[in-house]
């Protein structure tokens, strides 16, 4: 399979990465949350393979919402020829080349309504999403600080989970999910807090029990602290 007769028919100035089985691309399409969805295509004998990468089940986890049953989204889905895997991802079969295009367009708007069928017919789990548990124990232990806490960066205007001030340091805190999109959005943020002076602290708070990588947390030292959230909200918030 030609490759760079893919990247032409898709776009140029699309973002495209060559991956072990394929390539992937960025969709014009955004989940609900502001989560980024990619379009992977599979190279098979005469066709493409198009799938999601889970981009749905990502969208539940960004919200801690559980689905007992996969019967109804897929049979959602098949009504409009689209598949959905265990794996958890949404896939159609059999585009040409020339179809890459639209592909990238058909996926992405099957994975957000298939995020939105599981969004209405599943439940929170563990209770509430990452930022607002984070912004509730944080308010209830530190009175004196401030939820959705507007901070102005070197070049532009940001709004954290939480901040406060502690002596001469400013402590900004954000949640952080493992989505690209998440973590780059966090590590902008950051730099450019940081920017503005040398007393500003980001912590980026990730709960453990995500799909977390080793080489993504390492990221999110580039633009601040890491922290577990139950240690966040244990105490060592300040010792940061």
């Amino acid at each position: 399979m030609d490759w760079k007769s893919v990247k032409t028919a898709i776009c140029e100035g699309r973002r495209f990465t060559e991956t072990a089985d394929g390539c992937s691309v960025v969709s014009d399409t955004l989940m609900p949350s502001g989560g980024v969805i990619k379009v992977h295509f599979v190279a098979k004998t005469d066709h493409l393979m198009a799938h999601d990468g889970g981009a749905a089940f990502d969208e539940l986890a960004r919200h801690a919402v559980e689905i007992s049953s996969l019967r109804g989204v897929r049979r959602m889905l098949a009504e409009t020829n689209f598949n959905l895997n265990d794996d958890g991802t949404v896939w159609r079969d059999r585009f040409k080349i020339n179809e890459a295009p639209i592909a990238v367009a058909l996926i992405a708007d099957a994975s957000v309504r298939a995020a939105a069928y599981m969004m209405a017919k599943g439940k929170v789990r563990g209770g509430a999403p990452l930022d607002q548990r984070l912004r509730d124990e944080l308010r209830r232990r530190f009175p004196d600080g401030h939820p959705n806490y507007e901070f102005a960066g070197k070049h532009r205007q940001h709004r954290f989970d939480f901040g406060m001030q502690d002596g001469d340091r400013t402590i900004l805190v954000q949640s952080v999910s493992p989505e690209q999109s998440s973590i780059a959005s966090a590590i902008l943020k950051g730099l450019d807090a940081k920017a503005e002076g040398s007393n500003v602290v980001p912590i980026f708070v990730f709960d453990r029990h995500d799909r977390w990588s080793s080489g993504s947390l390492g990221m999110l030292d580039l633009g601040g602290r890491s922290m577990e959230i139950d240690a966040a909200l244990g105490g060592q918030l300040l010792a940061a």
